[in-house]
């Protein structure tokens, strides 16, 4: 559930940039300016919001698999931006309350994943802080 509410999170933070980046290109194109096109060039505000889309979803794939080998750095990428250090420390505190409260919930039946992946967001957020 907590997964779900910061993924709605940045999706809008994401929607929103991609539509700022839309109004402003509707706006270069009511002064006669060059438009950038899905089949030419992109803009740079939409360059700008395919990179932090990308960003996000490489920390998700770290949360999802904490034991890959660049799971620290897809999260320390964002995380080191102060822009976005709020989001990306505010979505791991999440996920590591809900993991741990599985953990309190089944101590005995815990999945193995689940017990990494406490130990990734203990150790993510220490780097975020300390970085």
């Amino acid at each position: 559930m907590i997964n779900n509410l910061v993924m709605i999170v940045l999706v809008t933070v994401c929607i929103c940039a991609v539509a700022r980046a839309g109004s402003a290109d509707l706006s270069a194109e009511e002064s006669g300016n060059p438009v950038s096109t899905t089949a030419g060039t992109i803009s740079t505000e939409n360059r700008i919001a395919l990179d932090l889309g990308r960003k996000v979803l490489a920390i998700r794939q770290a949360i999802e698999n904490p034991m890959a080998p660049d799971a620290m750095h897809a999260v320390t990428d964002l995380g080191h931006d102060q822009r976005y250090y709020v989001l990306v420390r505010g979505w791991l505190s999440y996920q590591l309350q809900g993991d741990i409260s599985i953990l309190d919930a089944n101590r005995e039946q815990t999945s193995d994943r689940v017990k990494e992946r406490i130990s990734f967001l203990k150790q993510a957020i220490r780097t975020l802080d300390l970085e």
